[in-house]
């Protein structure tokens, strides 16, 4: 067996060892980049809350829309009051209305501060069926985004009353924007983005804030273009993995169905993100050269 096959292997039966301890459901999915993109998951086309892992594809749909000539990235967008009631994260909805942001800056703070104001602006732009769109262009069969703006849910809401997505999908867009960065032509040509703007992308998500699920037990340093999130019942977060010759490769978590209280005492959410931590702490073991 080829080094890295074995590597590869190795970590699929960790990953699965260690969800196998877990009261809640876990589905992942990991991509080996320069094994000609060998594949495993588990529950990979499953239906997941998409929580803030969606603003990935909504990046990829201004970034679309931009190659298109229909959006400027330097072109300025006032943040304004209109939905300062209505969102629950970020940094926007705390300042006063009025600022102006590049349609650039605004993007950047959508992924890396995951602020919902931005991300509500900067979908008035794009709108849901551009992105919706983006997703049935890049193959992404599982993907369904139906709000701009999240609604508030009981924690035992049926998973398709939110924006969903698959950890199988998430993993291929990622793939996507890797391949594209390193101008692949069929990543490319499915993006509908250019290679700068597939490196504009992985160099946002390079830049996350949120560091607590898949990068919390990596070496200070290690470089991962990832983008989280967190709903009602879930905890998420999907990213690509490099090493000294760039991208290895990827990895897209979800998690549901997650407990208040978890068995040792832990929150469940917090219970999540330490989960998701060490699969991805086992995935770097086996995976990184």
């Amino acid at each position: 067996m080829h080094a890295s096959t074995s590597r590869f292997a190795r970590a699929v039966r960790r990953l699965n060892a260690l969800c196998d301890t877990q009261p809640y459901v876990t589905g992942w999915c990991l991509i080996g980049l320069p094994d000609g993109g060998v594949r495993a998951d588990r529950h990979g086309a499953r239906a997941f809350p998409a929580a803030s892992t969606r603003k990935v594809a909504v990046m990829m749909a201004a970034l679309r829309a931009v190659h298109r000539g229909e959006l400027d990235l330097d072109a300025r967008l006032s943040i304004d009051g209109r939905y300062r009631d209505r969102v629950f994260t970020g940094l926007l909805q705390h300042l006063d209305p009025g600022l102006r942001l590049s349609l650039r800056d605004a993007v950047t703070l959508m992924i890396i501060q995951s602020d919902n104001l931005s991300t509500a602006h900067v979908l008035d732009l794009v709108g849901l069926d551009a992105v919706n769109d983006l997703c049935a262009s890049a193959g992404l069969t599982g993907t369904r985004h139906r709000h701009a703006l999240i609604p508030r849910l009981a924690p035992d809401h049926p998973v398709d009353a939110s924006n969903v997505t698959t950890p199988g999908d998430q993993a291929r867009l990622l793939e996507l924007i890797a391949r594209g960065s390193a101008a692949e032509p069929e990543a490319n040509r499915l993006l509908g983005c250019p290679p700068e703007l597939c490196s504009f992308a992985l160099d946002v998500l390079c830049h996350q804030q949120f560091r607590d699920t898949l990068p919390a037990l990596l070496p200070y340093g290690t470089k991962v273009a990832h983008k989280s999130g967190a709903g009602w019942r879930d905890v998420s977060d999907g990213g690509v993995f490099f090493g000294d010759d760039g991208p290895r490769y990827v990895l897209a978590v979800y998690t549901d169905e997650l407990p208040a209280v978890l068995p040792d005492g832990l929150p469940g959410f917090s219970g999540a993100r330490v989960h998701i931590a060490h699969l991805s702490r086992a995935c770097w073991e086996e995976m990184h050269p």
